[in-house]
């Protein structure tokens, strides 16, 4: 009897095992389902192509400045227009000096650039009208004033860095 029992139970144990195995399922039928594929581009990002001078050259001959009166940014780019957004004056191995009231110290500069005045080493207040935006393959004349004071003679030394930050213009400032 005991063996009956074993036999049943390792009959059901069999049986719970086959059905708890998944089967898998045959389809008479297949279908398709076609999913659209949507896409948006977003472009934030307006490329910059532009020259600037390479240099601003400042002679002092026999108590005169001389400054060069074909400096300009050019857009170099085919569409969008480009606008100076800031104008940055770094002293190099002379200090920047205020160009409205510059007072003759020893190895100083002063910068006017396009009616723009420095009033020591730093940014620039850009005034109205200065800095236009550039419209594509166009240029932007550079015009500067240079005040300086230099107690020995000197040579093509690196007096200042003038850094001008440019910015793509969107259509509605370019309007």
């Amino acid at each position: 009897m005991m063996k009956t029992y074993q036999k049943a139970a390792a009959l059901l144990l069999a049986l719970a095992l086959i059905f708890a195995l998944p089967v898998p399922a045959s389809a008479a039928e297949t279908t398709e389902a076609r999913v659209p594929v949507t896409l948006t581009v977003v472009n934030t990002v307006s490329p910059i192509s532009c020259t600037v001078p390479a240099c601003l050259p400042v002679s002092l001959v026999d108590g005169y400045v001389v400054c060069a009166n074909n400096a300009a940014i050019t857009n170099t780019g085919k569409t969008a227009a480009i606008k100076v957004t800031k104008v940055d004056v770094q002293a190099g191995t002379f200090e920047i000096g205020n160009f409205d009231d510059f007072t003759a110290s020893k190895n100083s500069i002063a910068l006017s650039i396009n009616g723009c005045s420095t009033k020591g080493a730093g940014s620039l207040t850009l005034v109205d009208g200065a800095f236009p935006a550039i419209a594509a393959e166009k240029n932007l004349a550079i015009r500067y004033k240079a005040k300086v004071s230099a107690s020995e003679a000197v040579t093509n030394i690196n007096a200042a860095t003038v850094i001008f930050t440019i910015a793509a213009v969107n259509e509605k400032e370019a309007a």
